[in-house]
């Protein structure tokens, strides 16, 4: 049985608060057998569950995790900085296909306005490669990297960049560079990214640790997925409250129409549920 050990969940996990059930599905035109269903599905439902749902379903985040991967891949002998041949398919095969299997599904899948991206991040946890999947809002994105681009520009992203490279740029830029640029692709407000990266300065020049107040909004399967900070004693701004009140309104509507793709076990058939959302929307 192919496997998923090394991801951040497990696939049996997934939150099932409702008793509705369904037919079985039909498997996407692309998937080739009931585990690459599950796989696709599993992956979309994580996402939807959480923040994700804030990119998928509605205009509140350009982009949105959906679920992260580690894989031990990652280099860890620095005498083979220099080798050609890292991994061996013997020992690590099989985590380079489950890789490929994902990237295969995160490629083909055909949602208006929504891209899939994939990204390794450069910093690895030993031998641990993370693995970010990613969705991405295209108009929204386009509408930041004009919006920004005081910021975007110099790094040569501008409206119309695959969201890959804007993702990969961003990733590799220097730290504060880096903050600030994925604090504006996850859709925290300007004040936040501001406070997030001179609080960060001020740690590591001086050590002086800022206390904050953290902005919490719920996604189905609680708080802690969509959050940003904000001074200690800072209160809420329209700002706030209208990303509040707008990913409010997307949740009540994914909590309305959740319940009619229900496997028997409680799973959702998550890429229907997006092909039929964005088919009557």
């Amino acid at each position: 049985m192919k496997h998923l050990s090394l991801c951040v969940i497990a696939l049996s996990t997934f939150v099932s608060c409702q008793t509705h059930k369904t037919e079985t599905p039909e498997q996407a035109t692309f998937v080739t057998d009931a585990y690459q269903q599950h796989l696709l599905d599993s992956i979309l439902q994580y996402g939807l569950d959480r923040e994700a749902l804030f990119t998928l379903l509605g205009n509140v985040k350009p982009m949105s995790s959906v679920i992260t991967f580690y894989y031990p891949v990652a280099n860890v002998d620095s005498s083979r900085r220099t080798d050609a041949t890292v991994l061996s398919r013997a020992e690590h095969g099989r985590y380079l296909d489950e890789m490929q299997s994902i990237q295969y599904l995160m490629n083909n899948m055909d949602l208006p306005d929504i891209r899939f991206i994939t990204l390794p991040y450069q910093e690895a946890h030993e031998d641990k490669r993370i693995i970010q999947i990613s969705a991405v809002r295209l108009s929204m994105l386009d509408s930041l990297l004009k919006k920004q681009e005081s910021f975007f520009g110099q790094f040569g992203l501008v409206p119309g960049t695959d969201p890959n490279v804007v993702a990969s740029v961003i990733e590799n830029a220097g730290v504060y560079e880096r903050y600030r640029g994925y604090g504006y692709l996850f859709g925290y407000p300007d004040h936040a990214v501001d406070f997030f990266v001179q609080a960060s300065l001020e740690l590591n020049t001086t050590g002086t640790f800022i206390e904050r107040r953290f902005f919490n909004i719920p996604a189905y399967a609680g708080e802690g997925y969509f959050v940003y900070a904000n001074p200690d004693g800072y209160e809420p701004s329209d700002v706030d409250s209208a990303i509040y009140y707008r990913a409010h309104d997307v949740l009540s509507g994914y909590e309305h129409i959740r319940q009619n793709y229900l496997n028997a076990d409680s799973t959702v058939q998550a890429y229907r549920l997006l092909q039929d959302f964005f088919r009557h929307n």
